[in-house]
């Protein structure tokens, strides 16, 4: 059976003029969208614009959104940002320290690593802000989050920051320092 050529081309040009519309479409879309955001980076607010083009305002700040976003959102991530990273123990900035080593949510500056070190071979406690941690002590290590045992010694800070330091944290921490670790 063969295909009526009438009804062929009738349905070839109604198909190229389907694909005409669609990109005109594709096209006002785009610049109505772009509109809308303009109009909120001048500074109309979502409801008000929403309100004088009858649509929701969730729905103008999915068009912004998809659009490059408000001038709003650049202000929060700037205002929001973190500063940098300072050590838990003395809170000098890694701009004044030699290395800085972080674990999670807690930094420890070489120096502080070093007076670390001298507290766990110290026996006498003669640092005023880092000690030993006793016997049965509930305190954990801000590295690892692990308790003291005997074979894993807590150095735990006085005054300031509650921050703590197992031995094997002590350990790794100056492997990094060092350059040896992986």
């Amino acid at each position: 059976m063969s295909l009526n050529a009438e009804l062929l081309d009738t349905a070839r040009s109604a198909g190229s003029e389907i694909a005409e519309h669609e990109r005109a479409a594709l096209l006002a879309r785009g610049e109505y969208h772009t509109a809308i955001r303009r109009l909120h980076l001048a500074g109309g607010s979502l409801r008000e614009i929403a309100e004088a083009l009858s649509l929701s305002h969730q729905r103008v700040q999915q068009i912004v959104k998809a659009n490059g976003g408000s001038w709003w959102g650049r202000v929060w991530r700037t205002r929001n940002r973190h500063r940098d990273a300072a050590c838990t123990w003395c809170s000098r900035p890694s701009s004044e320290v030699a290395k800085l080593v972080a674990g999670p949510n807690v930094y420890i500056c070489d120096a502080c690593l070093e007076l670390a070190n001298a507290a766990l071979h110290d026996a006498w406690g003669t640092s005023d802000t880092l000690r030993r941690a006793p016997d049965g002590s509930k305190e954990r290590c801000s590295f690892c989050s692990k308790r003291s045992r005997p074979d894993r010694a807590l150095i735990i800070s006085s005054g300031g920051p509650a921050a703590h330091i197992c031995s094997e944290c002590m350990r790794i921490c100056r492997d990094f320092m060092d350059g040896r670790a992986a």
